[in-house]
């Protein structure tokens, strides 16, 4: 058995080895963000709207023609409309109000990649502490089973225990391989997210000890949200829109340059001066009745949107009180308990006084407890990122 102390020091060497020269979660997000297509065209999307801002003040085409008013010679004329300064001061408002849209709708991207890679993350960690136990295990077991080989040999255990040995050596083999293979599949997408093609290296999995569990769930939890912000751009941009279409239907204003008498008429007479009225009434009521449809559209869907975030909240922070319970049992409990369960099954395979069948049935329920911490560490984790998630907070 010194061969598994040997073992053991081994693996917790290589443990602390892990912890060094990682990159840490806000460095791999970092890299992602700096990488991402998605995150270009956001860029792309605010840079477009901005490009739009001076095209808010259009005004029509200037309209040149030439017609003969007396028949004896042909004159040019020039006519030029214009709406009144309410409208394109409207219209000035309604395209910064999509340009803030597009930098909300960034902020969305940017939440939806943190959150993934952050995920991700948490992922490769949970993955590669599964591949370390797994890998100290199959150490052990194969260890077991060339024993149990050897001893079966001498007539020391019976067939069933060798046969049990191995089995058991053999499907712990199978879950490290499995664990590798998770590791590799993980690592993989982070990579291809961050641009990187050398091996990544994070920190060790550990209890996140960010506080979210005063969160209250209410109108202020979810401000700095990035879904709910463009919801509430949406109000903002519909309220304008209504503000446009009412300036539209005022009358606008007309001027031109067109001589229509004799070729000596003075300059100053001719000038035309004009208006346009808005006389087909119903066309402005109908878009301006459209856009009132609209803000209430855009009030519903935030009022969904907030619900659903806060039912999902309701489950995080759910989430996180049942695995904290579980995580504090663990670390109190739990990972001792199954450190007694291993030396006491050791102590008492070597003195013989149990067989290999009773050490291994022993070993696998203290290694299974190990198993369950981990899953209660990442489920525990995991929540406090959806939370951080859900409030805009990552």
């Amino acid at each position: 058995m010194n061969r598994l102390i040997f073992l053991m020091l081994s693996w917790l060497s290589a443990c602390s080895a892990l912890a060094q020269q990682s990159l840490s979660e806000a460095d791999v997000v970092a890299l992602v963000l700096a990488n991402s297509p998605a995150i270009q065209a956001s860029d792309l999307s605010i840079r477009q709207n901005q490009q739009l801002l001076k095209g808010a003040y259009t005004i029509p085409n200037l309209d040149v023609f030439t017609d003969s008013p007396t028949g004896g010679f042909y004159t040019i004329g020039i006519n030029q409309s214009f709406q009144l300064p309410t409208v394109y001061k409207r219209q000035y408002q309604l395209q910064n109000g999509q340009i803030g849209l597009a930098q909300t709708e960034k902020r969305i991207t940017e939440n939806d990649i943190r959150f993934r890679v952050r995920n991700l993350y948490l992922a490769l960690q949970y993955a590669e502490a599964v591949q370390r136990q797994y890998q100290f295990q199959d150490s052990v077991y194969n260890q077991l089973r060339i024993i149990a080989g050897r001893q079966f040999v001498a007539g020391q255990i019976d067939y069933l225990s060798k046969t049990f040995t191995e089995s058991q050596a053999g499907e712990v083999q199978n879950q490290r391989v499995q664990a590798q293979t998770d590791v590799l599949t993980v690592t993989r997408q982070l990579q291809r997210l961050s641009g990187r093609t050398e091996p990544i290296q994070i920190a060790l999995l550990q209890r996140n000890l960010t506080d979210v569990g005063g969160v209250v769930i209410d109108s202020l939890s979810f401000g700095q949200n990035p879904a709910l912000a463009f919801l509430r751009q949406t109000e903002i941009i519909s309220q304008q829109q209504i503000g446009l279409e009412r300036a539209r239907s005022l009358p606008g204003v007309m001027v031109g340059y067109y001589n229509q008498g004799a070729k000596e008429t003075t300059a100053q007479l001719r000038f035309r001066f004009g208006l346009t009225l808005p006389v087909w009434f119903g066309q402005y009521r109908s878009r301006t009745t459209a856009a009132q449809t609209g803000l209430q559209l855009a009030r519903q869907r935030t009022a969904a949107q907030a619900q659903t975030l806060s039912v999902d909240l309701q489950q995080a922070q759910g989430d996180l009180l049942k695995f904290r319970q579980a995580l504090d049992y663990y670390e109190t409990t739990g990972l001792r308990q199954s450190d007694e369960l291993i030396s006491t099954a050791r102590r008492l395979v070597d003195s013989g006084q149990t067989d290999f069948v009773s050490f291994l049935r022993t070993t696998n329920d203290a290694y299974a407890i190990r198993q369950r911490y981990l899953d209660a560490l990442r489920n525990y984790n995991q929540s406090i990122l959806t939370i951080n998630y859900l409030t805009g907070n990552l």
